[in-house]
């Protein structure tokens, strides 16, 4: 049922989608040539151009599925998804601008996609409206059904409320099942039932297939809801093995291909951008302050933990006199080994800017847990449980335990504790939103006293 109207509304996404790109299109012709009386449309290149950004915006969107909203967990991914496709779709009308030698005008090419961004948006919205209000008068009124904890209940409402599924009339909630098919007959006295959830807990094998059953000769489609909640809350693929259902439990959302393709674009960008206009100009200026206050190299390298326990050498500008205990020894308040340049640069956060290099090598991310050094990681992987789930994803520049306050020494149990916690949740709860949030907050923070 869901599926059906999925579909349908799918369909209808593409249409509006061609019908905003082709009017963004001509607009944008429209403001760059308006006026121009050399220009003639069916003697010139745009009209290749029109067919290509057609044929492309249909390959490209269907191959990225956004015109399937039940393939997407969430809609921010789903909206991320579809302003992704916009953003290849441009690139690859400017590849193709350069390929065919034909140069067309940039701010005509910046006019039609700005366009199409904004159509495309209002397309959208008033295509779910209308649809909505169309399966609202033709809706069957009927029931949905719901064995077990008032909980199910309101998820599965929010759920359809959030889809566009409007078939029902009300959701009937049967808190204890032993009854059930009598319960249901009661019901289908005064409604006719469409949809029956159960949670798997509550059954046997053999009392499923007694339920499946009638549903089966009582056209019920019936929908099993996966409700063992520690393990439900992760993100499950499922798979099929000839008879056998699998679900596979993803250790972060970052196993999604999708998402580590997001976030190491984000990370190559900032780095780039970084490396560019700030590191190009400090990079000179560090060197010559490091190297006067104190006697050894610039850099500063260490063997760090990383993704999967496996081991990088991680940069930093160099804030301490050389020293044997660098590599088994963390820096504490008012550490002897630290130089005044040392101590101004550890402040302000600027001895980790090398670690971009670390970025744009894939061996770190801008955001993610803190690399410890070897050391600390056997250390701390046998005093708090779980430890090694943060190593599950890249580490990080910064992270969200270091602008919650937890950085730098570790001289308590507790703040290990907290730290890993923090770094837990980032790795099980991972948007592009969540990094972007954190790097500004990074910045707002980089001049606090952190105790």
């Amino acid at each position: 049922m869901i599926k059906n109207k999925e579909y349908y509304l799918g369909q209808i996404y593409k249409l509006v989608d061609l019908f905003s790109l082709n009017l963004a299109f001509f607009i944008g012709l429209f403001l760059r040539f308006w006026g121009d009386p050399a220009f003639q449309f069916s003697e010139s290149n745009y009209l290749s151009l029109l067919l290509f950004i057609n044929l492309t915006w249909l390959f490209i969107a269907t191959n990225q599925k956004v015109y399937q909203r039940q393939h997407f967990s969430s809609r921010n991914r789903y909206i991320l998804r579809v302003f992704f496709v916009v953003l290849v779709q441009f690139v690859v009308t400017i590849a193709f601008n350069g390929l065919i030698k034909t140069f067309y005008s940039r701010i005509f090419l910046f006019y039609t996609y700005l366009n199409f961004s904004v159509f495309l948006i209002i397309g959208r919205y008033f295509s779910q409206k209308i649809y909505r209000t169309y399966l609202k008068r033709k809706a069957i009124k009927s029931a949905i059904v719901v064995v077990g904890s008032a909980i199910y209940q309101e998820e599965i409402v929010s759920f359809l409320n959030e889809e566009i599924d409007l078939e029902y009339e009300q959701v009937i909630n049967i808190k204890e099942p032993q009854n059930l098919e009598h319960e249901l007959s009661s019901i289908k006295k005064h409604t006719t039932i469409t949809e029956l959830y159960v949670p798997l807990s509550r059954f046997n094998e053999d009392r499923l297939e007694e339920i499946s059953n009638y549903c089966d000769n009582n056209f019920i489609r019936l929908r099993i809801i996966f409700d063992w909640r520690k393990l439900g809350a992760r993100k499950l693929e499922a798979a099929k093995l000839n008879q056998t259902s699998i679900f596979r439990v993803t250790l972060t959302p970052l196993d999604e291909p999708y998402n580590a393709f997001v976030k190491r674009t984000f990370d190559v960008v900032f780095s780039l951008f970084v490396t560019l206009f700030l590191l190009s100009w400090l990079f000179p200026i560090m060197a010559i302050a490091i190297k006067l206050n104190s006697k050894g190299p610039i850099f500063f390298k260490q063997k760090r933990t990383g993704i999967d326990n496996k081991e990088f050498y991680c940069y930093k500008f160099r804030s301490m006199r050389t020293n044997v205990l660098a590599d088994v020894k963390q820096a504490t308040q008012d550490d002897p080994r630290i130089t005044k340049v040392g101590a101004f640069i550890r402040k302000t956060s600027i001895d980790e800017l090398p670690q971009f290099i670390n970025v744009l090598k894939g061996e770190m991310s801008i955001v993610g847990p803190r690399p410890h050094m070897l050391k600390h990681t056997e250390e701390y992987s046998k005093i708090v449980g779980n430890f090694m789930n943060r190593h599950a994803i890249k580490p990080g520049i910064t992270g969200l335990a270091q602008i919650r306050g937890f950085r730098g020494e570790i001289d308590d149990l507790s703040l290990l504790q907290n730290r890993v916690r923090l770094d837990r949740f980032y790795v099980n709860n991972w948007t592009i939103f969540f990094d972007l949030k954190i790097v500004l907050l990074t910045v707002l923070t980089v001049f606090k006293d952190h105790k």
